[in-house]
Order: structure tokens, then sequence, then C-alpha cells
């Protein structure tokens, strides 16, 4: 079997997927990725999805509208990241695909996407459903990634902790070469972009330029920190969980005083999880957070150790993608044969 493995990632923050082919023979290699952007419509439809959950059907128009673009947009990156490799199909081992989470439970989770299909089309085995298959086996169904983290950073005598900022933010306390505690720690994106959606009718704060121009409301801050004190570690996290936190009196605050009030509390939930790990002295960010200046400002400040991203081993925003080749690698999913 070829040692090539190719990890596809479409994040809670729904804007685009992003591939690569690493290797993990004789060390890790990343050796080539890609990204392709969803559809002006994908994200708001994905939206809908989500407020919906478990109210929605797989036959349903909407889900069906979402499933064939991440289904048509994955096996064109695929393709993609093949011809820009060099690399031979039949020297590819497992797609790793993650699917676009719709709504999760610590007993079931659902993802858009047919791996069944994307095998077929691609030719390549294709291992997904992850979420379920930890669930199974005794685990939460998130965050995924800290098994990637700890094969990446774990260092002897080294104590730090991994933060990965998508929709949702999770962060892997690693001492000694030992996991203490994986957990989601907070709203990442999400609510930055909610209000971003809302208010700014814009996907995302460019480098946290609009968050930088807003004063906190402290008591807007307080009433978030307060609905959010029994989210205990370990967690898995739903954007739901962080859309609830929000009543409609924050509609009534101007749009940089909530979208600065707001990148603060993503900070701060950051800052509580490094605290709980006993403030190591290294922390190592990545994830599409990494590309809000403003909220890497704040994380810095708020955090003691040394802040630095993934990028001296991985791109900040494919490390997601490579840990779910990794776990494709250790056959951690539901295998869906291309034949």
């Amino acid at each position: 079997m070829s040692n090539y493995f190719i990890g596809i990632m479409t994040g809670t923050s729904a804007d685009a997927i992003d591939g690569c082919i690493v290797s993990f023979e004789n060390d890790f290699q990343f050796i080539e990725s890609a990204s392709l952007d969803f559809e002006i419509n994908y994200k708001r439809d994905y939206e809908i999805a989500i407020n919906l959950g478990h109210k929605l059907s797989s036959e349903s128009e909407i889900i069906q509208r979402l499933e064939k673009e991440v289904n048509e947009k994955t096996i064109n990156l695929i393709n993609i990241l093949i011809d820009k490799s060099g690399i031979n199909i039949s020297d590819i081992s497992y797609v790793g695909f993650s699917g676009q989470t719709v709504f999760h439970t610590y007993k079931v989770s659902y993802q858009i996407g047919n791996p069944s299909y994307i095998a077929t089309k691609t030719e390549i085995d294709v291992y997904s459903d992850f979420r379920n298959f930890d669930i199974k086996n005794g685990g939460m169904g998130a965050p995924l990634i800290p098994q990637f983290h700890h094969y990446l950073f774990s260092e002897p005598e080294k104590n730090k902790v991994i933060f990965n900022i998508g929709g949702i933010a999770n962060g892997t306390h690693l001492k000694n070469n030992e996991i203490l505690i994986a957990s989601d720690v907070g709203p990442g994106n999400c609510l930055i972009d909610l209000v971003m959606t809302e208010k700014f009718n814009m996907p995302f704060d460019n480098k946290g330029e609009n968050a930088s121009k807003g004063e906190i409301n402290q008591n807007f801050l307080d009433m978030l920190l307060s609905k959010s004190s029994e989210m205990n570690y370990p967690r898995a996290d739903d954007k739901q969980d962080y859309y609830k936190l929000l009543d409609n009196s924050f509609r009534d605050i101007s749009s940089n005083i909530i979208l600065r009030t707001v990148t603060e509390f993503t900070a701060l939930k950051m800052k509580d999880f490094y605290d709980f790990c006993e403030k190591p002295e290294e922390v190592i960010i990545h994830g599409g957070g990494t590309r809000n200046i403003f909220l890497m400002g704040l994380i810095k400040d708020k955090i003691s150790g040394a802040v630095k991203t993934s990028k001296d081993k991985v791109p900040s925003q494919f490390v997601e993608s490579a840990g779910f080749a990794y776990l494709a690698y250790l056959k951690k999913g539901e295998l869906f044969l291309s034949k």
C-alpha cells in the first residue's frame, strides 16, 4: 500500500473546502494543498440547515442541494490535488473526508456529503463518518483533530496547548508526549461570522478590521460569560450552543460594538482553557481564525505563553484537512470502497 493520503475538510465556517496530500512514511510530509470556495448561496443555505437541525431529512431539498455541492467540490478538489502533485491516483491509499456537520450531539452526528459517491467517482477508497465512529467507540465525536495534534506537536518535557480556530474553537493540552485533555473551548469564528452576516452583510470580518473599530459593551459581554459559565471541559460544541447565548437585546447595540464584544468573548473563552491547562509555556494556533489579526492580538495579550501558528509544520489553513488524512491513516472512521 502506498503511504500517500488525501485529507478533505470543510468546517462550520462553511466558506470553503480545503484539501491536502500528505505522507506519514519517514515522518510527516506535507506534499500538496488546494482550496475551493463554495458558491455564494452555500453558506446561507447551510445556516438554514443548521437552524432546522434534527427536523431535516436527507430527502429535503436544501440538504440535497448542499450535498450536491459538497460532493462535486470534493471530487474536483481531489482531482486538482492529484494533478498538482503529479502523484498517480493508484498511489493514493485513502481519502479522509470530514463531511459538513449539520448537527452534533453526544449520541449522534450528521454530516452532509456522500463518501460512497465520492469513492466511486474518484476511484479512491474513502474513510469518513469519523464523528459517529468516535461516538460508537466511547468518544464525544468532537473534537477529532487532537490525535493529529499529538502526532505532530507533542514533545518530551514540553507543555503546550494547540488551538484550532474554526467555526468552533477547540484546544488540546499536550504534556510530556501525552494528551491531558482535548475539548471544544469556545465560539471560534461562528459568532463573529454571524454578526458580520446580520449587521454588515459580509461573510467574515477581514483581519478583524470592523471589530477593531468598536468598543466592548460590558453588560453584553457579562451576559455572554454568564450564560456560558457552565460549559465545562471536556465537551463537544455545536454552533447552536453559541447562537442560543444571544438574545434580541444584542440587536439594539451598534454593529461595531456587538462585533468587538463577541470577538472579545471568543478570545476570553480561549484564555479560559489556557488557564484551565495551568498556562503552558507554548501555544500553537491554526485554522481560519489565524487570519483575524485583531483576534490573534487579543489572544496574545491574554496569554502569558509564547504564541505562534502551525506554519513551521503545516500551513494553518490545512492542519484540519491533514488531520483527517491522519484519521484515515489510522482507520478511525467508516470505510467506503471505490469498487
